[in-house]
């Protein structure tokens, strides 16, 4: 069934963008396999009745994850696929407990994606925050698990600051 359903080449192509890019949106998707929107969702409602695909749905967005991909990786994932995201995470895993400002800084982000970012982040238990003095302060809560995800679908990012942070981070806790 799998074979057959896999058989055409589009479904192949999402299919396979899936499984290389855990976490990636339809619109994402769409760009990658060439296709057009309605295209797309019917061959992504096809792969995902027959139970090759799992979508979960988010607040702006469905998330695809082919089915070998942990649940408990799966929320970190999702907004891990945006890069503003995944470098704002990187700055925070140098500098726990930055401040906006701080931030701001460090990733180039202006301060109203900072928010958005960041407020996301804190309601999927990525960050907690905090406060000193005036300003709010953020920390990753798991940092070895956060190291873990990106290292594992490190391939899916292709992105330099996931790539130092990485060679930093090998580096510093080599056994």
């Amino acid at each position: 069934m799998d074979e057959e359903l896999l058989s055409l080449p589009t479904r192949r192509r999402l299919y396979e963008a899936v499984r290389r890019h855990p976490g990636v949106g339809a619109r994402q998707l769409q760009r990658a396999a060439g296709t057009g929107w309605g295209e797309t969702v019917y061959h992504l409602d096809r792969l995902t009745a027959a139970g090759l695909l799992d979508r979960e749905r988010a607040v702006h967005q469905d998330h695809y994850y082919v089915r070998s991909v942990p649940g408990a990786d799966r929320p970190l994932l999702s907004v891990c696929r945006s890069p503003s995201a995944r470098r704002l995470l990187l700055a925070l895993l140098e500098r726990p407990g930055a401040t906006v400002p701080e931030l701001g800084g460090a990733t180039g982000l202006s301060p109203g994606r900072l928010s958005v970012h960041l407020r996301r982040l804190v309601a999927t238990g990525v960050l907690s925050a905090g406060r000193r003095g005036r300003y709010r302060t953020f920390a990753v809560v798991d940092p070895d698990r956060v190291v873990r995800v990106l290292t594992s679908y490190r391939e899916s990012f292709a992105d330099a600051w996931v790539e130092r942070l990485l060679e930093t981070w090998a580096e510093l806790f080599r056994p």
